[in-house]
């Protein structure tokens, strides 16, 4: 009995947990469903297309080459979701206590947003794995139910400009940053230091060679500089036995 009820306590945390995500995933699922609509997609289409790629920025991109060659779709979209194989790499310390089943969900669920809260959030371990799959639960509804939303508006709502929702990305990645880089004088550090680095190198590469991809090099570039940094920082800690101040 008391198992059950720490599950279902870890449950209802989770889901709390999600809520500043899901509210944000919500509306940037309806702007994803308009674009979705506005593309030609019908709302089943954008339904199901929300079920199988949860990531918003892989969404935006599908519905920009709907209707193109299978293979560029295919392309663009895996090269934009390359980073979550770093971020899942980053937490597989983390869950490793956990089953394969467990596991597996929680990777498949993987979004820049639950990254950024498991980082922050669960520690050094995750001790229970309801918490996250709650939180990932609640924020993948959220994101289904915006797109449905958003695509059965989509035939009389017109462009998406007009709804001021083109901000919404954008200010979510801001929110997750400035999550990221509360805590621990050196973590806020060596975070802070990896977004600048990021931030320079995207103005640069932009200057000297502007092309779309650019975004998806310098986010894959930053993650493997984030890991290749905390990598470091908990080796040095185990050999000094330190801790970060």
């Amino acid at each position: 009995m008391e198992s059950v009820e720490r599950t279902r306590e870890s449950i209802l945390a989770g889901a709390r947990a999600s809520l500043p995500v899901s509210v944000a995933y919500s509306g940037i699922g309806f702007a994803a469903g308009l674009v979705g609509a506005e593309a030609g997609m019908s709302t089943a289409e954008v339904g199901l297309l929300s079920l199988l790629v949860f990531a918003g920025s892989s969404q935006f991109a599908f519905a920009d080459l709907y209707g193109g060659a299978v293979v560029t779709t295919v392309s663009a979209i895996f090269l934009i979701n390359l980073r979550m194989l770093l971020y899942a790499t980053a937490l597989t310390s983390r869950l490793r206590p956990h089953s394969l089943g467990a596991r597996f969900w929680m990777g498949a669920q993987l979004t820049d947003a639950s990254f950024a809260l498991a980082s922050t959030l669960i520690g050094s371990r995750l001790e229970r794995a309801s918490w996250f799959i709650a939180l990932q639960g609640a924020t993948y509804l959220s994101w289904i139910a915006g797109n449905l939303a958003g695509a059965g508006l989509g035939t009389w709502a017109g462009e998406v400009d007009g709804f001021g929702l083109e901000f919404a990305l954008g200010a979510l990645f801001a929110g997750l940053l400035v999550l990221q880089i509360n805590g621990p004088r050196r973590e806020k550090q060596r975070r802070v230091g990896v977004a600048v680095a990021a931030a320079l190198f995207l103005v640069a590469l932009t200057e000297a060679r502007p092309d779309p991809l650019n975004l998806i090099y310098v986010s894959v570039a930053a993650a493997t500089l984030g890991l290749a940094a905390e990598r470091l920082e908990a080796r040095r800690r185990r050999e000094g036995g330190g801790s970060a101040a």
